[in-house]
């Protein structure tokens, strides 16, 4: 989980994901599901995104695999 590493677009969904959620606990009188929504409005002002961080994976390098002895012999 990172902070702020959201780009606009998806900040813009999660409001709107939140914003569905809080209406509809308002029509349906599900409280407490709006307050999941002051949840799901921290996450999206936030900018918390889940998932891989790719920027450590690329700043690891490429993976060099050293060769067995025996596809060293195989080779020649």
């Amino acid at each position: 989980m990172k902070l702020f590493e959201l780009n606009f677009a998806q900040m813009l969904i999660r409001y709107y994901l939140m914003m569905m959620v809080i209406v509809i606990a308002g029509f349906t009188g599900q409280w407490w599901l709006a307050g999941l929504g002051f949840f799901m409005f921290m996450g999206a002002i936030m900018g918390v995104k889940f998932g891989k961080n790719k920027k450590a994976e690329k700043q690891a390098g490429k993976m060099i695999t050293m060769s067995t002895p025996n596809e060293l012999k195989k080779a020649s």
